[in-house]
């Protein structure tokens, strides 16, 4: 591990792009022109992405609002490599690099006050339309919020919880939420519901990117993600009280939404352009009404481009620890696991293992859908398989599979919501179909090709410049 190359900057938005601009400028695109909220920007992200480019992108003029805009944060692996200090290592020493400082979590501070107290906003003055939020896709039915950190606390046990959640505007002080059946909010606003009290929900807009990386950690709900972002910064957060609920958020955030929900109330809300490309069906969800929102004097507005590279990868890159820990205790001998961007980082995992006994295959599998609701399909292979390696994986597929004896199905499993291979996509089914795939040698595999001598030779001595492939693991 290096030293944290970003430890003299400050820790929130500003600090980490200001970090940015000055040592990667390479990592920044400023666009000074005026956009478009409605599709003009997704339209921009989009076609950058299709040219294999995925920058940090700051719109600095977004019609309809004087706020700039801040995209694709996530959407680079090296900025959350940046983000937590490493300037050198890949995919598997970044995500053993989070899981260390996920066991060592550092608490929080209250501060009287900071920033995001600089301007508030309560009652009739809550208007936000004044953010410029986008609308992304051709069949969104409207504008969303999508980077919104939804900080809760459980009635019974006092504990925040710290999610991100989508939030369709309905109207300038109410919200919509999608509260998924997997989520943890889930959970406490049922709670609350229960009980006949509106939930409160503090959505926190634009933070530094270790804050988003502590608070997707996979963790329960006895777990504060707040004091694992605190981990991933390895320094403790500022809190602040929020000014109209009982919560607290970060005192150096951009902008912070006071939320309650409205106890039994609901309103249609979708499709929304998802994570797996496809719409999220029309529900009667929850609604918002905001009670304030406050902010920095100058704030910056952070979203995400959902069902794009923005969205997809850091979610898939912190599920990674999570899972094979879960699998080591099925599976001792568990080698790696990797949540490949061909099953868009949720619906399929490949786990690495060094096989002992029989049956340990399937075990593993059924660790890993135990670990994460989301994953439909866990493929297990052997060692020396490069899991990172879709082509890797299907050789294996194709030639230690027996389809009769080697793959195993366990049908009305919990899974997502937004699956489009639910059971009933439209009405947004959470039940799918899980299927776990033993694609390791068998004892009677036969032995397998090889050339002896081959890795010892530099191809340098032959090739004159030769230079081999550079590859990411």
């Amino acid at each position: 591990m290096t030293a944290l190359s970003n430890a003299r900057y400050a820790p929130d938005l500003h600090g980490f792009i200001e970090f940015l601009e000055n040592e990667h400028p390479g990592e920044v695109v400023r666009v000074e022109r005026e956009v478009d909220p409605e599709f003009e920007i997704s339209g921009i992200l989009h076609r950058l992405e299709g040219d294999g480019r995925c920058p940090l992108v700051i719109f600095e003029n977004v019609k309809g609002s004087e706020m700039p805009l801040v995209a694709n944060m996530h959407a680079g692996f090296e900025r959350l490599r940046l983000a937590v200090g490493m300037t050198e290592g890949g995919v598997r020493e970044f995500v053993a690099e989070c899981a260390a400082r996920q066991r060592e979590p550092v608490a929080p501070r209250i501060v009287e006050t900071g920033p995001v107290h600089q301007a508030v906003a309560t009652g009739p003055d809550v208007d936000v339309n004044e953010l410029p939020i986008c609308t992304y896709h051709e069949r969104d039915a409207g504008k969303y919020i999508t980077a919104g950190l939804s900080v809760m606390r459980d009635p019974d046990t006092g504990i925040a919880n710290v999610g991100i959640y989508r939030h369709m505007v309905h109207e300038r002080n109410l919200l919509g939420i999608q509260l998924s059946e997997t989520a943890d909010g889930n959970v406490i606003w049922k709670k609350y519901e229960r009980l006949g009290r509106p939930c409160p929900i503090a959505i926190v807009i634009g933070h530094h990117p270790a804050v988003f990386i502590g608070a997707l950690a996979f963790s329960g709900l006895d777990s504060d993600e707040f004091h694992i972002a605190g981990g991933m910064l390895e320094r403790p957060l500022q809190l602040v009280k929020c000014k109209t609920v009982p919560l607290e958020v970060p005192a150096d955030a951009e902008i912070v939404l006071e939320c309650e929900t409205r106890p039994g109330e609901r309103r249609p809300e979708a499709p929304f352009g998802e994570y797996p490309g496809t719409y999220g069906p029309q529900r009667d969800n929850p609604v918002l009404e905001i009670k304030a929102i406050t902010r920095r004097n100058a704030p910056l507005y952070q979203n995400a481009f959902v069902g794009h590279a923005d969205n997809l990868l850091l979610s898939g890159l912190m599920r990674t620890s999570f899972i094979e820990d879960t699998v080591r205790i099925a599976c001792p001998t568990v080698k790696g696991v990797v949540v490949p961007p061909s099953g868009r980082y949720r619906f399929v995992c490949y786990i690495a293992v060094e096989t002992m006994i029989e049956g340990e295959a399937r075990q593993a599998a059924m660790a890993a859908f135990v670990a994460d609701p989301f994953l439909k399909f866990a493929v297990v292979v052997d060692h020396d398989v490069d899991i990172a390696s879709d082509a890797e994986v299907m050789h294996a597929i194709a030639t230690r599979v027996r389809g009769d004896r080697d793959i195993f199905m366990v049908p009305y499993a919990k899974g997502s919501p937004l699956d489009p291979a639910s059971y009933d996509p439209g009405g947004g089914s959470h039940l799918v179909t899980k299927v776990g795939i033993d694609a390791t040698r068998k004892p009677d595999y036969p032995p397998e090709i090889s050339v002896p001598g081959a890795d010892a030779l530099d191809l340098a001595d032959y090739i004159p410049g030769y230079e081999p492939p550079k590859t990411r693991r």
